[in-house]
């Protein structure tokens, strides 16, 4: 075990080594906090200070712990890197002696140049420093991402928004405004009201905006009209389900434990799915919403032994426990693996650690499990701290499989239909079998009759005997001379009844009541399941941290739960092991209110910058799920800080910052490049001087699709739709087949989300795989898209079935130039040009032509079919612009 974690991390963490390292200027000071110390920590900490025995005597973690040498001698002199032994062995590739970790030349190069330049470094700790002992600098506890958050003053840019005569300046533009100024840049004009509403309804609803919703948005000519059709979109009932999907991402969500090929489903996660989408719907706070979906179970005292009552007793407990289904959803093979159960079970705790600190924290707390973090200031103590803090909820040694982390629901008018149905069924099952007991006793008498009289009183005393009583004498009688009275029992009554004339109408007696009892027992409601985090305290497991991850090398001092070492003082991030209030240990529920006490540095402003990147395409932090010292560089800092302030001084309401955002002049930008300086300057679009062009992820093309079509089924939550293997061999919805409900034409966020079997259609446009989760997704283009877009089974029928509503909105008589222009306005939002119309009219009478020369039935319809195909992949429909 332990030779496998190392060589898994050598491996890993080259790959992970990817900072940049600048070497401009030949005079540019070299710092030893910001480049030297990272050099040293990914590759010599590990040996040369991080454990209590030091590798050579040398301890290369501080410039004065450098200084002191080793065994060797003199580590460095200041000024002449050639006669320094650091650099000889670095440059000479002997050290670090793996041929996996050697410094790359620029790295070398810049140790060289820092040991030319003097060796000096800043401020350090004083104090004595022990080998193991684990230092955080100054230089990494002022790091951005763990700075408190500080809502700074929104800048005056009157003066350069004076054009459009406003006073009251949207503070999301007078960030940007600023920045772009001092840029030599400025807005692009705002884009047309049809390309404004398409982009909005995508971003809150996921869907295109409908004809209706077009004609009133264009209708309206007051001054707020923009602002009232952002209103609309966000009281929608699709507004919870596509932001639900954001958020399901990063939580892992899935309808499988996955975690081996078997896959088993998770026939009751969905619950926790669509209390995230009425969660969104009702803007329920975020603070609020995080603290459920830790501790839900805390809030209402539940324990183990108690929550099924609690449920039963008050269905507004309900909500609380579906919430910590957020805590069931890393991949589980505990309930299925055959590998070791001790290594499983840890598995699934390091899984969760990892979806709660990816989620929430922006950082990459796993990479701790086995050492300490290579780049960031977390010790291998935070990530068993973060453990602790859900140990209760998974106890390793008093284990609970999937199965046993479930809570029944039913409603008081399905429970009392339950019980008078059973009772009944009861009542029948009893009458059932004393007619059958009667029969039997019947068939007894006639078999009894066929015997001589000489042993008939025998046999029948033997026989009415209870076989568990019978004598030794008395089971080989009739086992020997009468084996049909020693067969002859209700359960095997129907082998003898054939014997009779009589026999079909004696088995009639009591078959029909079985079928009469069966059929009542069909109609018997049943419980659905809540997936839930709850503890048991009767046991309260303790946590150790595992040397080099071995599970079966616990070290000796107890961890107690809390926060990251680097935030906050140890008051503030250390939390009871055991809350006396309450039934449970309190420890998630002490989590969850640190986290969002309004203090901690990193939560909101990890989420402020997913909302933003949802409604931007990139985010103010490229690398959304790592804020620690190898992140991107925020571009808008004092934007994401002034952001993550409001949301949470205001009630940590979503709905209020989308209005925020998408009223703003940033957000209603053109996405066109329109300008050759701008260009030139900012050619990523950084600086956010137009708006990014997007492509729809996956889910949002398939719904797309579905409701242009007009075959989108509308229907919320429920049992997902089942994923299967079609005809054709891909992975489809229900197999490519249509049952009477149309359950299969439900929005994408109600597919089954097989870990093993991801629908093929969306694994081709980049849907997640949720190993756990996915904190960001990616957006590629290959030819795989077009082939599934052109090839699919699925996008045959849907074009069909826009054909047929472009024939019914503009009416069967409608000319060529009609139904082209109808079926443009409802898959793109917008007119075509004159080129786009010729093109397409052109298209339409060559398949028209070829249709009608193979007599093919309604050819009309099947050219339409065709140019609706064309509509469906193209890149107006497939990206927002």
């Amino acid at each position: 075990m332990y030779y496998r974690a190392i060589t898994l991390l050598l491996t890993g963490f080259v790959s992970c080594l990817t900072w940049s390292v600048s070497l401009n200027a030949a005079d540019s000071k070299v710092t030893f906090e910001k480049e030297i110390r990272p050099i040293f920590k990914a590759y010599c900490f590990h040996c040369h200070g991080e454990e209590k025995e030091l590798s050579g005597s040398l301890d290369v973690r501080l410039r004065r712990l450098l200084m002191k040498g080793g065994d060797s001698g003199e580590a460095i002199v200041p000024g002449k890197h050639a006669e320094s032994l650091l650099f000889q062995y670095v440059e000479s590739g002997d050290m670090p002696p793996d041929e996996k970790l050697r410094l790359k030349p620029e790295e070398v190069a810049l140790i060289a140049k820092w040991i030319d330049q003097g060796a000096s470094a800043g401020p350090e700790p004083k104090g004595e420093i022990k080998p193991g002992d684990f230092l955080i600098t100054e230089d990494e506890r002022t790091h951005w991402a763990f700075r408190p958050i500080r809502k700074t003053a929104v800048p005056e840019v009157t003066e350069l928004l004076k054009e459009q005569n406003k006073t009251d300046v949207n503070p999301v533009d007078a960030f940007i405004a600023r920045k772009l100024n001092a840029n030599g840049l400025w807005f692009s004009e705002e884009a047309d009201r049809l390309t404004l509403i398409r982009r909005a309804a995508f971003d809150l609803t996921g869907l295109p905006p409908a004809p209706e919703e077009i004609k009133v948005y264009l209708a309206d000519q007051s001054p707020d009209a923009y602002e009232k059709m952002i209103d609309r979109l966000l009281a929608s009932p699709h507004y919870g389900e596509r932001w639900a999907r954001h958020w399901l991402d990063v939580a892992g969500y899935a309808d499988s434990e996955g975690y081996n090929d078997k896959d088993i489903i998770r026939p009751d996660a969905w619950h926790y799915r669509d209390y995230v989408i009425r969660s969104l719907n009702a803007d329920k706070p975020w603070d609020q919403f995080i603290t459920e979906q830790l501790a839900g179970d805390e809030l209402v005292k539940a324990t183990h032994a108690s929550a099924q009552k609690l449920v039963d007793q008050d269905p507004a407990v309900c909500e609380k426990l579906t919430a910590t289904g957020f805590l069931r959803l890393a991949p589980d093979g505990t309930g299925s693996s055959p590998m070791d159960p001790a290594i499983a079970r840890n598995q699934v705790i390091t899984e969760t650690v990892k979806i709660m600190s990816s989620s929430l924290l922006g950082m990459t707390i796993g990479c701790a499990e086995c050492h300490h973090h290579r780049f960031d200031p977390i010790p291998q103590q935070d990530f068993y701290r973060l453990r602790a803090v859900i140990a209760p909820v998974y106890d390793a040694e008093k284990w609970r499989k999937p199965a046993s982390r479930r809570a029944a629901l039913m409603s008081p008018e399905d429970k009392a239909k339950a019980a008078k149905l059973t009772a009944q069924v009861k009542e029948l099952d009893a009458e059932h079998n004393k007619v059958k007991a009667d029969v039997t006793q019947l068939i007894a008498e006639r078999v009894l009759k066929e015997i001589p009289d000489a042993e008939r009183e025998q046999a029948k005393l033997a026989y009415e005997t209870e076989v568990k009583k019978r004598s030794k004498e008395q089971a080989e009688f009739l086992k020997k001379k009468y084996p049909m009275l020693d067969l002859l029992v209700p359960g095997r009554l129907h082998l003898f009844l054939a014997r009779y004339k009589d026999g079909n109408e004696l088995k009639k007696r009591y078959e029909d009541i079985k079928e009469k009892a069966d059929k009542l027992r069909a109609r018997i409601p049943q419980p659905e399941y809540i997936r839930v985090a709850t503890e048991d305290p009767q046991h309260l497991p303790e946590t150790f941290v595992f040397y080099r991850g071995d599970i079966s090398s616990p070290e000796e001092d107890k961890i107690a739960p809390g926060g990251l070492t680097v935030i906050g003082s140890e008051t503030e991030n250390v939390f009871p092991v055991n809350n006396p209030e309450l039934p449970t240990t309190g420890r998630r529920l002490a989590y969850a209110r640190y986290l969002t006490n309004g203090k901690h540095p990193l939560v909101a402003r990890v989420l402020m910058n997913r909302f933003w990147m949802h409604h931007f395409g990139k985010a103010i932090v490229d690398s959304t799920g790592d804020f620690g010292s190898r992140s991107a560089i925020p571009t808008h800092p004092e934007l994401l800080d002034w952001l993550a302030a409001d949301f949470m001084e205001h009630g940590w309401q979503l709905k209020r910052i989308h209005r925020l955002i998408m009223t703003s002049r940033a957000y209603r930008q053109t996405s066109t490049a329109h300008s050759e300086k701008a260009a030139a300057i900012d050619a990523d679009n950084r600086l956010l001087w137009r708006m990014t062009m997007r492509r729809l992820e996956a889910e949002a093309i398939r719904d797309a699709i579905l409701a242009v079509s007009g075959d989108l089924n509308r229907d919320q939550f429920g049992v997902p739709v089942p994923v299967a293997l079609s005809d054709s061999g891909i992975i489809t919805v229900g197999a490519g087949k249509i049952s009477k409900d149309r359950r299969e034409l439900k929005r994408s966020i109600y597919i089954q989300v097989r870990r093993t079997q991801p629908v093929t259609m969306l694994n081709a446009f980049d849907a997640p795989s949720m190993e756990p989760n996915c904190e960001r997704r990616v957006f590629s283009t290959v030819a795989t898209q077009s082939l599934a877009l052109l090839n699919s089974e699925f996008m045959r029928n849907q074009s069909v079935a826009f054909a047929k509503r472009v024939l019914t909105s503009a009416g069967k008589d409608a000319d060529d130039a009609i139904l082209i222009k109808t079926a443009w306005k409802m898959a793109l939002s917008t007119e075509p040009s004159a080129a786009e119309m010729q093109a397409l009219e052109k298209s339409f009478a060559l398949q028209l032509k070829e249709y009608e020369s193979k007599k093919v039935k309604g050819p009309r319809q099947e050219a339409l079919a065709a140019i609706c195909h064309v509509l469906f992949g193209t890149n107006q429909f497939l990206y927002v612009e």
